[in-house]
């Protein structure tokens, strides 16, 4: 009790919101969360996975103190912090004519079924951009949500996909996968973080904003 009337005292104590795309919340939020809980262990998070543009929709509408999206979702009154980056790669079969190469360029994907990514993610957007600048369609027989259900459609021989390498690094070692590098700039994704930009935000926030923003 002395322990929790301290955080109070301090100002460290409450709840903080935070709504982020999938793809970070598999990668990259779980150890810094882990180790800020560690720290101020009377502050609660509440977590919300969706879309990038719904993390940034979420802290503009403030259904949110903290958004983590991808890609460029301007809005007005937030201020914009980078986070983390990764990079995508091919993820095939390895009976897949693709799994022996090293890399792969964008434009060799349209001969073969694509996994597609779920609509209005930031892995979505990165595909239509690069498709609009193919010669011929991409073949996306299915959509899916999720890299863990890529890797099992991939599994089964129904396309390739493009997953995060440090997802793809789990996903290989049973045998049956193998990783390509993407041969892309934009193959590099950044992740950013967004909050009302004001000066008045909670401490709790402020707090878990800077563990955030200097890991």
């Amino acid at each position: 009790m002395e322990i929790e009337l301290a955080h109070h005292a301090s100002g460290v104590s409450g709840q903080v919101r935070i709504f982020a795309s999938v793809s970070t919340i598999i990668q990259h939020l779980p150890s810094d969360l882990s180790n800020f809980l560690g720290t101020h262990s009377a502050i609660r998070i509440d977590l919300e996975e969706g879309t990038s543009q719904q993390a940034v929709d979420a802290v503009a509408e403030n259904a949110a103190d903290i958004g983590v999206f991808g890609g460029v979702v301007p809005r007005r009154g937030l201020k914009y912090i980078p986070y983390r980056s990764d990079r995508l790669v091919v993820l095939a079969h390895r009976d897949h004519p693709l799994s022996s190469q090293t890399s792969v360029k964008f434009a060799d994907l349209p001969d073969y079924d694509l996994i597609g990514p779920s609509r209005g993610s930031f892995l979505d957007m990165l595909v239509i951009r690069a498709a609009a600048e193919l010669s011929k369609p991409l073949k996306m027989p299915i959509r899916v949500n999720g890299f863990e259900t890529v890797s099992t459609m991939v599994e089964a021989q129904m396309g390739v996909g493009l997953v995060p390498a440090g997802c793809a690094a789990r996903y290989v070692t049973g045998g049956m996968l193998a990783a390509i590098a993407l041969d892309e700039p934009w193959a590099v994704r950044q992740w950013n973080i967004c909050v009302q930009d004001s000066q008045g935000l909670p401490p709790p926030v402020k707090l878990l904003l800077k563990h955030l923003t200097n890991s």
